[in-house]
């Protein structure tokens, strides 16, 4: 009996103990959306606790995690438009404009919780804040991680009608995210047409999440 009742109890913690601290990590996510730099410290603090957590909740659990912290900190139907180009959102159709978003929105979610799979000491530290012209604002962080030099993250956000958003991201201070997916991405509408770019962009989500689970 006592042996059953062990075997339910550490059962039930699997499936409970995730989704706990998905919710308890979640909070900070919420940040005041008038304040740049909050907002990306908010966003740094759930993926810290993301990381920290890596190993119980498992890359789908990072998943459920961080996708919403995403999805307030980030614009990702603009942040759509900018990979896509101007001129070649203007074509698609409503329909294929949800879907481009959608299929970036996962492959942005699916991206986090594969490459922040674990914690040994790292933090994030916020350097400072410039504004790039009107209404831009670009948010200096870096990684810290010991006995490694640090990682720049820069952060591009921008003041829209509901406040500040991010809209893109400069790895080592210099390489942007937008414009990496843009030249990426350019070669396949222009032969292809976005239905086959969204395919594509699926199929590199559903790898990442079979690497990550081969790795747990």
């Amino acid at each position: 009996m006592e042996a059953r009742l062990s075997r339910a109890i550490r059962s039930f913690a699997r499936v409970l103990v995730p989704g706990v601290l998905a919710a308890m990590l979640a909070a900070p996510a919420a940040a005041d959306r008038s304040d740049p730099v909050r907002i990306v410290e908010a966003f740094h603090a759930t993926l810290l606790g993301a990381m920290k957590n890596a190993r119980s909740l498992g890359y789908a659990g990072r998943h459920r995690l961080l996708a919403p912290a995403i999805g307030k900190t980030f614009h990702l139907r603009l942040m759509s438009r900018l990979v896509a180009g101007r001129r070649q959102w203007k074509g698609f159709s409503g329909p294929q404009k949800n879907s481009f978003v959608d299929a970036f929105s996962g492959l942005v979610a699916a991206t986090y919780a594969h490459r922040f799979d674990g914690w040994s000491g790292q933090s994030f530290r916020t350097l400072g804040s410039t504004e790039l012209r009107p209404k831009t604002v670009l948010v200096k962080t870096e990684l810290v991680s010991p006995g490694k030099a640090p990682t720049r993250l820069n952060y591009v956000l921008r003041r829209l009608r509901d406040g500040w958003h991010a809209v893109d991201v400069y790895l080592r201070g210099a390489i942007s995210e937008v414009a990496t997916k843009r030249s990426e991405y350019a070669g396949i509408l222009r032969r292809e047409g976005v239905d086959a770019l969204v395919g594509r962009i699926r199929e590199t989500t559903a790898a990442l999440a079979a690497e990550a689970g081969n790795r747990s």
